[in-house]
C-alpha cells in the first residue's frame, strides 16, 4: 500500500488511517488564496504550517472513515505529479512523523 505522510494529527483527518485517491488538482498559492482554504489545510493543534507562494497540487481524499480531506503538496519534482496522477483511485495508508504506519487487518 502506498503512504500518504503528515508532519502533525491535523483535525481535517479525523483520525482516519488510510485514504483512497480520488483527484489531483494544480493549485497556485498567493496573496489571492482565500485564508479558509489555508486555515483548512495547514492547521494543526498549536499553530499552522506556512505554505509560500508558488504552485502546488491539491490531493483529495476519501477516508476509511467515509470523510474527505484534501491536502496541498509542492508541485515539483513533475514525478511528483505524475505520481499522483497515476495513484487516483488508489489507498493510501496515513503516516505520521514520528509515527509508525497503522496496522490493517
Amino acid at each position: 500500500m502506498k503512504v500518504i505522510g503528515f508532519s502533525h494529527h491535523y483535525p481535517k483527518i479525523h483520525g482516519q488511517t488510510s485514504a483512497k485517491l480520488l483527484a489531483v488538482e494544480p493549485i497556485r498559492i498567493d496573496r489571492n488564496t482565500p485564508k479558509e482554504l489555508l486555515d483548512y489545510d495547514t492547521t494543526f493543534e498549536g499553530g499552522r504550517f506556512e505554505l509560500k507562494t508558488g504552485n502546488y497540487i491539491q490531493l483529495v481524499f476519501l477516508g476509511n472513515l467515509r470523510i474527505p480531506f484534501c491536502t496541498i503538496r509542492p508541485a515539483w519534482p513533475r514525478q511528483k505529479i505524475e505520481y499522483y496522477n497515476g495513484s487516483i483511485g488508489e489507498t493510501f495508508a496515513v503516516k505520521y512523523k514520528g509515527e509508525s504506519l497503522p496496522s490493517f487487518s
